[in-house]
């Protein structure tokens, strides 16, 4: 049986009517079935008790989980920063659903990562594919050891995606949601128990344009030395600065569309931004640091070649599920910042490739796709799972 999916969206301004409004639009889409699992995501400028209340008052007891974000895609839309929620209702169709959370995960993310999964698999039962959906505080260190804590449970047959929680890119404070509760400084997974493979699907757009450098010194998500020499002043010299000449006031406009790439054995890297350079000459690094012995070189692209991969995200991502009731997107804030004026267009070629599946997500701050490996954390990329 195929899964059905219902959309709403609201960007009225009080809270518990704009939970109504979505919700309602989102459970008129399943033409009177019953929904098993409510997926929300919003920025964080509403009351989010009193919105999730609105939510919950029309959905019922049904799973709910979500995030705060900076701006949601919904079906070839970007609703934009400001006070708009957007909330997907999905029936059970052939799968199962798991919902676990953990408060207060910062300091405990591998030990948060295993106890969410196991307790999320549990309750949607053993089957022969799953997938794990996974939302998490952004703000919460080095989610590299959340997502190693979810790998511990899923084993390498289980793909996980998803995405961290933020708050338009004010990195003050961030919020997931589990059924009526509102989390700060935690995690959600959802466990989806399938008879039929599930596929997660990633690309960014990024290109080399630096020589490798190895990570000699890194600790907690900033990295000291690059080949033995400051960070910052390493990474600088790559671009052809003096040291020091990127002020640590100009300093994310430049890194934000200049990040690393973490280099894989296959040739491939994953995406690494550095959020901040510190008058130690150190640099914050965006949910994961490349651990030290890592090789990393630093990136560009244009706006082109970062919008094209929207497209062949969702076409790879349906291209094995042609049955799909909906494609789930996560993709990065850096990513809607460097499209600018441009933005709206991810969105529309995400569904234009998607065709008749309606599209569903968010931007956030730091991207879950682990499809090889243990390494699954990315930054300025986008990721998409079809179910």
């Amino acid at each position: 049986m195929k899964i059905q999916a219902g959309i709403g969206f609201s960007k009225i301004r009080k809270a518990a009517e704009a939970g109504v409004e979505a919700a309602s639009s989102a459970l008129a889409g399943l033409a009177g079935e019953r929904p098993a699992l409510i997926i929300v995501f919003t920025t964080p400028r509403y009351d989010l008790s009193a919105l999730i209340e609105g939510i919950r008052s029309v959905t019922g007891t049904a799973r709910l989980i979500g995030a705060t974000g900076s701006g949601e895609i919904v079906q070839g839309r970007h609703l934009g920063f400001g006070g708009g929620v957007s909330v997907l209702a999905l029936t059970a169709g052939p799968y199962r659903f798991g919902v676990a959370s953990a408060a207060g995960i910062k300091g405990n993310l591998d030990r948060a990562g295993r106890a969410i999964t196991r307790e999320s698999k549990a309750e949607a039962g053993p089957s022969p594919h799953a997938a794990v959906v996974l939302l998490a505080d952004c703000l919460a260190g080095d989610l590299q050891q959340l997502v190693q804590g979810v790998y511990r449970i899923t084993g390498p047959k289980v793909a996980i995606s998803g995405g961290a929680a933020g708050d338009e890119l004010k990195f003050e404070r961030t919020f997931v949601f589990h059924d009526d509760r509102v989390i700060e400084g935690g995690a959600v997974a959802l466990w989806i128990a399938s008879e039929t493979p599930v596929k997660v699907v990633t690309r960014h757009g990024w290109e080399p344009i630096g020589i490798p450098l190895l990570v000699t010194r890194a600790e907690g998500t900033e990295i000291i030395e690059l080949g033995g020499r400051p960070a910052a002043e390493a990474y600088e010299e790559q671009l052809g600065f003096a040291p020091g000449q990127l002020s640590a006031d100009k300093f994310w406009g430049t890194s934000i569309v200049h990040p690393f790439g973490l280099l894989q054995s296959d040739g491939t890297a994953v995406i690494r931004v550095a959020r901040s350079k510190t008058e130690q000459g150190t640099l914050r690094i965006q949910g994961c640091v490349p651990p030290t012995g890592s090789a990393v070189q630093v990136m560009g692209s244009s706006t082109e070649a970062l919008l094209d991969v929207a497209g062949e995200v969702a076409a790879v991502a349906l291209a094995d599920q042609p049955e799909a009731g909906v494609l789930l997107v996560f993709s990065c804030a850096a990513r809607a910042v460097i499209l600018g004026s441009r933005l709206s267009e991810e969105a529309q070629r995400l569904q234009s490739a998607a065709r008749e599946t309606p599209t569903f997500g968010f931007y956030c701050c730091g991207e879950f796709a682990r499809t090889a490996g243990v390494l699954g954390t990315h930054n300025a990329t986008i990721t998409a799972l079809a179910l």
